[in-house]
C-alpha cells in the first residue's frame, strides 16, 4: 500500500511503503541538501536516503560530504542557543524539531524559536570528528520514537561543523561554528502514532 503526502518546510512528496519490520513504515526521502560556508570556502552536502519508522524506533540512512578545499571539524554537544533562557538541546546526530516560546523577552509579541532533539543511539559506523576536504561519511542514525512529538515537523540533525580560522599578517579570525540539519522535514506516519 502506498500513500503520498506533502511535507511542509521544503515541500516534498514522500511515498510510504511497508518496512521490513511489521507495523513499520519506510519513508523514501532521497534528500540531498547543500549547506554553504558563509566564508565562500565551499559547502557541506547532507544526504538522507531513507527513514524507517516503527512504533518504537526510527532509523535514518544518512551521509555528509565536505565539498570544499578545507577540512572541517564535526562536533556533537549540548548547545545553549540563548543565554537568557535556561534551555539546552543535543546538537548532534538525531532528530530535531522547533517550537516557539512567546514572551521570552519584554517586547510584546516577541519570542524565541527553540530547537529540541532526540539523540541518535547508536550511530554506525562511528561518527567522525573531522572530515577532510572532499571526503564523505555515510552511515545510520537511530533511536527511540517514544520521545518524538507526534504532530510536529521533524528534521534530521547532524550536529555542528567548525570551520578553521584564518590568520593573515597577524590578524586572526576565530573558527566559525555552524549547526547543521536538514531543511526537509517530515511527520511521523499517522498509523504509527
Amino acid at each position: 500500500m502506498k500513500r503520498t503526502f506533502v511535507v511542509a518546510g521544503a515541500v516534498a512528496a514522500v511515498a510510504l511503503a511497508g518496512a521490513a519490520n511489521a507495523g513499520g513504515a519506510l519513508i523514501k526521502t532521497n534528500w540531498s541538501e547543500r549547506v554553504d560556508y558563509a566564508s565562500g570556502e565551499g559547502f557541506m552536502r547532507l544526504y538522507v536516503r531513507r527513514l524507517e519508522v516503527t512504533r518504537s524506533t526510527w532509523k535514518a540512512a544518512v551521509g555528509l560530504r565536505n565539498s570544499s578545499k578545507i577540512p572541517v571539524q564535526l562536533v556533537s554537544e549540548l548547545e545553549r542557543p540563548n543565554p537568557n533562557l535556561p534551555f539546552t538541546y543535543w546538537a548532534g546526530p538525531g532528530i530535531w524539531w522547533s517550537s516557539y516560546v512567546s514572551g521570552a523577552t519584554w517586547w510584546p509579541g516577541a519570542g524565541s524559536v527553540l530547537t529540541h532533539s532526540v539523540r541518535s543511539a547508536p550511530v554506525r559506523p562511528a561518527y567522525p570528528n573531522r572530515l577532510a576536504a572532499g571526503k564523505s561519511w555515510f552511515g545510520t542514525f537511530s533511536g527511540p520514537v517514544a520521545k518524538l512529538p507526534k504532530d510536529r515537523l521533524l528534521r534530521i540533525g547532524f550536529g555542528k561543523i567548525v570551520l578553521p580560522g584564518n590568520v593573515r599578517e597577524g590578524t586572526g579570525f576565530a573558527p566559525r561554528t555552524v549547526s547543521i540539519s536538514t531543511t526537509h522535514q517530515f511527520k511521523l506516519p499517522r498509523r504509527l502514532r
